[in-house]
């Protein structure tokens, strides 16, 4: 949920929906243009995960989170 105090933008919190692809995409970019910098791994795609599938969706978006902040 991006937020801004911006005047341009009427509302102050929007609800971004992006697929895992996105993600890879992005890191594939960002791997192009860093240079030594290192560019942080993304959470895994699937595998074997013993809980529901809520579960691993919720881990998976903190994940992807963690990506985004780093």
């Amino acid at each position: 949920f991006p937020q801004t105090n911006s005047r341009a933008f009427t509302a102050k919190t929007s609800c971004v929906r992006r697929r895992y692809r996105e993600f890879a995409w992005l890191r594939r970019q960002l791997q192009k243009n860093a240079g030594l910098v290192p560019v942080p791994e993304l959470p895994g795609k699937s595998g074997i995960f013993s809980g529901s599938s809520d579960e691993f969706i919720e881990r998976r978006r903190l994940g992807l989170q963690q990506f985004l902040q780093r």
